[in-house]
């Protein structure tokens, strides 16, 4: 069965917003992503992604809007929701990852997987 993930799409002053997962992390350690997370028994991918955007950033987000979805295989099966949204309150804060990056468009090489690459792709055809 496959896991739900939600996944934040953030642009800022032209650039995207990712993440460096850490190395002892159990599913794709090391790798730079999305901010993203799993979608609890119960909860919307709506909710989900309000909870974890606030747990690992530190914001609230406002009108998160679908882009892309996709099922990516890992060491756990994964169906990830991918979400944009303009519009925040909060300084942006590490609170899970190795580290943030802000990566220009013309980086997405940067993005670990292609099922990354393809949904910032996405989300620039929304805009």
């Amino acid at each position: 069965m496959r896991k739900d993930i939600v996944a934040l799409i953030l642009e800022h002053q032209g650039k995207i917003l990712a993440e460096k997962r850490k190395q002892s992390k159990s599913t794709t350690p090391g790798d730079v992503i999305f901010p993203a997370g799993h979608a609890e028994d119960g909860e919307t991918k709506e909710q989900a992604l309000y909870r974890e955007m606030k747990e690992e950033l530190g914001i609230r987000i406002y009108n998160p809007q679908l882009v892309h979805t996709a099922d990516f295989d890992c060491e756990e099966k994964q169906r990830i929701f991918w979400y944009k949204c303009e519009k925040w309150d909060g300084d942006i804060q590490n609170n899970e990852a190795e580290e943030l990056i802000w990566i220009s468009p013309s980086e997405s090489y940067r993005f670990t997987h292609q099922v990354s690459r393809d949904a910032l792709s996405a989300y620039f055809r929304s805009k």
